[in-house]
C-alpha cells in the first residue's frame, strides 16, 4: 500500500509539471523550472518523468511544440513557418527543420502544402511502426457529415462557465478511459463528491490525434468540484476557462464518437468559425448505463473565434 501511495504521488507530481510545459509552450523551459513545480530534484526528475512516460523531458517539450505548431498548420494560420518556429522555442530554422522532420518524415512546408482542412495524418508504416505522414481525405463527402450532424445534434455558439475538475490522466486508447473514471469514482465516491445530477462528467482532451501517436495522446477523466476542493493520491484539479465554444449536443452510441467529432470540426470551418487553442472536452448529460439503448447524452465543446 504504500508503494501504490508512493507511485500515485509521483503520477500527480508528473502531471502537473506535464500540464505546466502544456500553457507556457511559448516560454523558455528549463529542467530546473520543470523540476521545481512537480516538487523533484532536477537530478531526479528527468529519472521519474522518463521512467512514468517513457519519455525524456526534452523529447517531450520538443514534440509538444511541434504537434502545436503541426495543429496550427492543419486548422490554419496567419503566421509563418518561420514565426511559428520562433514562437514555439526553436533558435534556429535548422533546429526547428530537424526536429519536424524527425517526427513526421517531412519537411514543415510540405505538410503544410499537403495539408487541408479535412486532412488527416492516419497511416501506420508497416514496415517499422512509426507515424509517416500519409493525407488523406478526412471526409470523403462533406455534405453528408453535414447532414448527419443536422439530424443528429444540436450546434451553437455560446460562451461556456468555467469549469473546476477534478481529475486521472488517461494515455493511450479513447476506450480504456472507462477504467480510469471507475478509479476517479472510487476516490470522489467517499468524498461526499458524487453529487448526480449537479455533478457532471468531463472527458478533456489535450492532445490532436490528428498529430499525436494514438499511444501518447491523453485525456483527463474529470468530475465538476467545488472550487478549492483537496486531493491526494493520483488526482489532480484542473480548471477549465469560460470562454465562447461550439457546442453539439448528442444523443449517440459508442461508436459514433469519431463521426460526432469530426463532424463538429467540420460545422466550425463551414460555419465560418476557426477552432483556437485551449481545452476540448465532453460534457456529458447523463449515466448512458440508464439509457434504453445505452446512448451517450453529452455535449462537445470546441473553443473558437
Amino acid at each position: 500500500m504504500v508503494k501504490k501511495r508512493v507511485n500515485n504521488e509521483y503520477i500527480y507530481r508528473i502531471n502537473s509539471a506535464i500540464d505546466y510545459i502544456e500553457l507556457n509552450l511559448e516560454s523558455e523551459l528549463n529542467l530546473e523550472k520543470v523540476s521545481e513545480i512537480a516538487n523533484f530534484s532536477p537530478f531526479h526528475f528527468h529519472r521519474i518523468f522518463s521512467a512514468l512516460t517513457n519519455e525524456t523531458i526534452n523529447n517531450f517539450i520538443t514534440r509538444k511544440r511541434i504537434e502545436k505548431i503541426s495543429s496550427s498548420l492543419l486548422r490554419g494560420t496567419d503566421d509563418t513557418i518561420s514565426e511559428l518556429a520562433s514562437k514555439y522555442g526553436f533558435n534556429s530554422q535548422a533546429a526547428f527543420a530537424r526536429s519536424f522532420k524527425k517526427f513526421y518524415g517531412i519537411s514543415a512546408t510540405e505538410f503544410m502544402n499537403r495539408s487541408s482542412r479535412y486532412s488527416k495524418i492516419c497511416k501506420t508504416d508497416s514496415n517499422n511502426g512509426k507515424k509517416e505522414p500519409v493525407f488523406d481525405n478526412y471526409i470523403c463527402n462533406v455534405n453528408n457529415l453535414l447532414n448527419w450532424i443536422k439530424m443528429n445534434a444540436k450546434v451553437e455558439v455560446k460562451e461556456m462557465p468555467e469549469l473546476n475538475l477534478a481529475y486521472i490522466r488517461h494515455v493511450g486508447e479513447f476506450h480504456l478511459i472507462g477504467k480510469v473514471y471507475e478509479e476517479l469514482f472510487r476516490w470522489a465516491g467517499p468524498k461526499g463528491l458524487l453529487n448526480f445530477p449537479e455533478t457532471k462528467t468531463v472527458s478533456v482532451y489535450h492532445d490532436d490525434p490528428g498529430v499525436t501517436a494514438i499511444e501518447k495522446v491523453r485525456q483527463s477523466a474529470a468530475i465538476t468540484v467545488p472550487e478549492g476542493t483537496k486531493t491526494d493520491s493520483n488526482v489532480g484539479t484542473l480548471k477549465v476557462p469560460k470562454g465562447k465554444y461550439a457546442v453539439g449536443r448528442f444523443e449517440i452510441d459508442e461508436k459514433s464518437f469519431e463521426q460526432a467529432w469530426s463532424g463538429m470540426c467540420v460545422w466550425i470551418a463551414e460555419n465560418g468559425y476557426t477552432a483556437t487553442d485551449g481545452y476540448h472536452y465532453e460534457l456529458y448529460q447523463n449515466d448512458h448505463t440508464t439509457h434504453p439503448e445505452r446512448k451517450f447524452i453529452l455535449d462537445i465543446c470546441i473553443p473558437v473565434q
